[in-house]
């Protein structure tokens, strides 16, 4: 799916992307005319043509080497050369103005090209592209591409690109894609694309993928990805995936998945499955932790750990670790490899270590008793026959 979208957006970005230094260097080559009618008063008025500059209003076709304009600079036709103009006020074009610098507000019915610094309001009706630093609103009709630094609100109507950090909103039609840190919002129809860390809130229609770390909310229509750790939420329809650990909340449709400790919630439509978890795990079929449980577990058919579950395990159909300690309730089996302390209730309660404290069920087995087991048959390794096997009830204290 990120193979595929890659290449949408490329196909759509390809003829937005900014001016690298061999296109500007070419551009360069032919040195600006200055030719303009000016109806100025020391530099203050009204120019028309390609003028070094004005304070107030200039009118030109086809700018190449502006210098400035204080107040309102209307071209029509794409620049020749523009990038070491400064704009403080209103630039508008038909094609669309570039700068190297704006303060204000720049509007351009193809595209709005900054090269170092946009401070204001950049609107493309196909694209704003900055080389530079963008504080402020930035909107292109298909895309929003940046290469520096966003403070503020970048909205493509296919996608936002930011190649660096942003503090803000970034808003892509079909993705938000960046590739630095964020602090914020992003938001994309179909993913949003983080290669960084996240801190604040990632939205995406089919996938949130967030390749480091996040604290804040992670959202996916069908998955939420994330390759570092979780401070926060994360739902995905699908799945939720947490390469690192997860302090907070996570929800899967089908799975919760946290590769390494979770401490919070985990829920899974079929199953949690963690490293070890701290806190409540929920989960249709099975809840898994490898390196442990403690606190609340409930599954459909198994809590399951390859170490220990400590707290309330509820399994439909079995609650196995090495030690079982709590209350564990299974519908059909109960097994500690190692030990029980507490309370089990099961139609088979199997303690292959020892067991400490009280078993319920049909079939009770410890080879070790250190307590009581009510059921059907009762078995204690550790007594002496005839007091080994027992109904109803068998008890060692010693």
């Amino acid at each position: 799916m990120r193979f595929a979208l890659s290449l949408l957006l490329l196909a759509f970005l390809i003829p937005c992307q900014p001016v690298n230094a061999q296109g500007r260097d070419d551009r360069r080559r032919r040195p600006p005319s200055y030719r303009s009618l000016d109806l100025t008063i020391d530099n203050f008025g009204i120019s028309i043509g390609n003028s070094r500059g004005v304070d107030g209003l200039r009118l030109n076709f086809r700018d190449h080497g502006l210098e400035w304009v204080n107040g309102i600079n209307l071209t029509i036709w794409k620049p020749r050369w523009n990038y070491d103009a400064e704009i403080n006020g209103l630039a508008l074009g038909i094609y669309g103005p570039q700068a190297g610098r704006v303060n204000g507000i720049a509007i351009g019915v193809g595209s709005v090209e900054v090269g170092w610094e946009m401070t204001g309001i950049g609107v493309g009706g196909l694209a704003f592209v900055s080389n530079g630093v963008t504080r402020g609103i930035s909107v292109g009709g298909l895309a929003s591409v940046h290469e520096g630094r966003v403070e503020g609100i970048s909205v493509g109507g296919l996608a936002s690109v930011l190649q660096r950090d942003f503090s803000g909103i970034s808003i892509g039609g079909l993705a938000s894609v960046t590739s630095g840190g964020g602090v914020g919002i992003s938001l994309g129809g179909l993913a949003s694309v983080s290669e960084q860390s996240v801190t604040g809130v990632s939205v995406g229609g089919l996938a949130s993928v967030v390749k480091g770390g996040g604290e804040g909310i992670s959202v996916g229509g069908l998955a939420s990805v994330m390759d570092g750790s979780l401070r926060g939420i994360s739902v995905g329809g699908l799945a939720a995936v947490v390469g690192g650990w997860s302090e907070g909340v996570t929800v899967g449709g089908l799975a919760s998945v946290v590769e390494r400790d979770m401490t919070g919630i985990s829920v899974g439509g079929l199953a949690s499955v963690s490293g070890s978890l701290t806190g409540v795990g929920v989960g249709g079929l099975a809840v898994v932790g490898t390196r442990g449980i403690e606190g609340l577990a409930v599954a459909g058919w198994a809590v399951e750990s390859a170490e220990s579950v400590r707290g309330v395990a509820i399994g439909g159909y079995k609650v196995e670790a090495e030690v079982l300690q709590g209350l564990t309730i299974a519908g059909i089996r109960a097994r500690a490899h190692w030990s029980m302390t507490g309370v089990s209730i099961a139609g088979y309660n199997r303690i292959q270590g020892t067991q400490t404290g009280l078993t319920i069920g049909i079939y009770n087995r410890a080879r070790n008793l250190h307590g009581v087991q009510i059921g059907l048959l009762n078995y204690a390794g550790n007594n002496k026959p005839p007091y080994r096997w027992l109904p109803v009830i068998n008890m060692n204290f010693r």
